[in-house]
């Protein structure tokens, strides 16, 4: 697909709870009366809107009467603002990449596959991109969904190392400052010269923290280990945030993976965001689909 081809995908825009009561919105993609549906987690400052390859997705995958779920999580775009709905009170309360705590992530997916699951929807595929790796990763570690058939990870970067390397020396002046600003209850404080908030950049920062391992590739990568759920690993040969050559980290996750099937996919000349490349990035993930369903 060209870089700035507009896809057009018919469907309908779909409002959502997540589990703890913050309203979320979402895209639904697909055919009435199907069972399945791939549910599409965007990025780090991303959102469901924006991505040229999530519509690719949808349209691809839609031909196997599989439907899509394009989602936004609380951590959508740099920073926005939200409502939390209980019963017939609503709380405005600030979103976004920037304040989000990494392990509500939870919450949103819990949320966007109950009210799957309330339209008919019985079998799921996660899919994420960047960030969103780690968001369904963390989701399966912990809840080890039988009603999730499939994880699709696209570009799965080692978010600690990737920051430790850009910011050089000013990594651990930045670690401390974050830890003594969450210490005193100033998480959420904006703080010059640190990319998110305190608390947030603490999440991949911070190696005790679960999202800073879940792809740490010189760690122990011990969650990822546990999760039986079939996996597709898709990067791009020059993601400009990998900090490994992406053939190692292919390696690197084989060996340690626990899920049967493990299937691969280097994308050539791909980059991070895989622009220009979506529609081999779909069709392969479509080949994958029909073969685990």
């Amino acid at each position: 697909m060209e870089a700035n081809k507009q896809v057009a995908v018919n469907g309908t825009l779909a409002a959502f709870l997540a589990s703890d009561g913050l309203m979320l919105d979402g895209f639904l993609f697909g055919r009435p009366g199907a069972r399945r549906c791939l549910v599409y987690v965007h990025g780090m400052t991303g959102n469901f809107y924006s991505s040229g390859m999530s519509r690719e997705i949808a349209r691809e995958i839609s031909r196997q009467g599989v439907s899509t779920f394009m989602i936004n999580t609380r951590g959508h775009d740099i920073e926005s603002s939200g409502h939390v709905v209980r019963g017939r009170k609503r709380k405005r309360i600030r979103i976004g990449t920037r304040v989000e705590r990494f392990e509500d992530s939870i919450k949103d997916l819990e949320g966007a596959l109950r009210h799957l699951r309330s339209l008919g929807f019985r079998e799921f595929v996660l899919a994420g991109h960047s960030t969103g790796c780690q968001k369904i990763l963390y989701y399966q570690y912990k809840k080890s969904d039988k009603r999730v058939k499939g994880l699709v990870f696209l570009a799965p970067d080692d978010d600690y190392n990737l920051n430790r390397k850009e910011l050089g020396k000013e990594w651990e002046g930045l670690v401390r400052k974050a830890k003594a600003l969450s210490k005193a209850r100033k998480g959420n404080a904006y703080t010059p010269g640190m990319p998110f908030a305190p608390q947030r950049f603490l999440s991949i920062a911070d190696l005790k923290r679960i999202e800073a391992r879940l792809f740490n590739y010189d760690g122990k990568l011990a969650e990822f280990r546990k999760v039986r759920t079939p996996m597709c690993v898709i990067f791009g040969t020059r993601d400009e945030g990998a900090v490994k050559p992406v053939k190692k980290y292919i390696e690197i996750l084989r060996k340690a993976a626990g899920a049967t099937p493990f299937d691969s996919l280097m994308i050539k000349d791909a980059r991070h965001s895989f622009r220009g490349h979506e529609e081999k990035v779909v069709i392969g993930i479509a080949s994958w689909i029909r073969k685990i369903w």
